[in-house]
């Protein structure tokens, strides 16, 4: 086909963009158009396609319900986000703007995708950019996979990381979280089969094939939807959970508090018990290390080095303003403090 006849087709299909892409993008283009449709042809209709047409689009289809960066956090298996970060987002609105790393990992998304493909000439790799809907889970996921082997399609799952958490992508096994956004994924889509890869340190390339698990899945989706009821439909924030995120929803709830004083019923033994073995346990591991470092002056050496362990003797300085003095020099420097203020809970021991 000529590039004139290319455009034609682009036009008929709603594609945007084909009108300065040269023919060999263009029919890549349109190639992936095709595989669109024949995998919206084949998916359940079950499950709701939603098209979205820019960003703050997508942003607002993300209300609707769990994604897959959310699913880890309810289910307390993410390292990111809690419970109650999540719950934060979906009433109030996320204000997470992205960072460093969001932004590579955006950029590098296409790189380790084009990797993927030049290693599997097997599969056939492609984009939709509709979100999936099953009841209260959705899925943005970064490629669709079709093997004509077996007449199937699949999920590709793209991450990168640095070069520090290497242990957590080894052989057999990838981090938690990510493995539940992959199984939810799988159980939103109804699809059998997915790929992860991730790019480590940005030179360290690992992939891993994951096979849908049904009473995985199915566990997810009910879990999900049972969520949502109990917690968003109700605007109830989910329970305390242990996470620094709670004590941080917590902080913030300390300025609606009034200045009363209340008698709570609740039996403190526990507390008392595990209070007590902390702080044994806190006394032990000084003792310890301490031992280490009564070696270290015997021989007069600034470092040590153990089984798994390092020592190195650091020197640290800290400036401070010598307020006294200040105030001699510039009399109204008062005026120039700025006064912050943040909440905390202290717990104390009435003996």
């Amino acid at each position: 086909m000529t590039i004139k006849e290319l455009r034609e087709v682009a036009k008929s299909k709603g594609l945007k963009g084909y009108s300065k892409l040269k023919k060999t993008e263009l029919e890549e283009l349109l190639k992936e158009s095709t595989e669109q449709e024949k995998f919206l042809e084949n998916i359940n209709p079950e499950i709701e396609v939603i098209q979205y047409k820019d960003e703050n689009d997508w942003l607002e289809i993300r209300k609707l319900g769990l994604g897959g960066s959310d699913v880890a956090g309810v289910l307390g298996e993410s390292k990111y986000k809690s419970a109650v970060d999540v719950w934060n987002d979906k009433i109030n609105g996320s204000s997470f703007s992205g960072n460093r790393f969001t932004h590579w990992g955006n950029k590098l998304e296409a790189v380790i995708a084009t990797e993927f493909d030049d290693r599997h000439k097997d599969l056939k790799v492609f984009e939709l950019n509709r979100t999936l809907k099953k009841g209260k889970s959705l899925a943005n996921i970064d490629r669709f996979l079709y093997d004509p082997s077996l007449n199937e399609y699949g999920i590709l799952e793209i991450k990168t990381t640095n070069s520090f958490n290497y242990k957590e992508w080894n052989e057999e096994t990838i981090p938690q979280e990510y493995y539940c956004q992959v199984m939810h994924y799988l159980a939103v889509s109804g699809l059998k089969f997915a790929y992860i890869c991730c790019l480590i340190g940005g030179n360290d390339y690992r992939e891993f094939r994951i096979e849908r698990n049904e009473d995985e899945c199915n566990y997810v989706l009910n879990y999900c939807d049972e969520w949502w009821k109990k917690y968003i439909e109700t605007n109830l924030a989910p329970p305390a959970d242990g996470s620094k995120a709670y004590s941080e929803y917590q902080k913030k709830k300390a300025d609606n508090l009034n200045d009363i004083e209340i008698e709570i019923n609740i039996d403190t033994t526990e507390f008392d018990e595990l209070k007590a073995e902390i702080e044994e346990k806190g006394k032990k591991l000084e003792l310890i290390k301490q031992s280490w470092i009564d070696e270290m002056i015997k021989f007069g050496a600034k470092k040590a080095k153990l089984k798994n362990y390092k020592i190195t003797t650091i020197t640290q300085k800290r400036e401070t303003l010598d307020k006294k003095k200040l105030k001699e020099s510039v009399p109204n420097i008062d005026d120039f403090l700025k006064v912050t203020e943040s909440k905390f809970y202290k717990v104390t021991k009435v003996e």
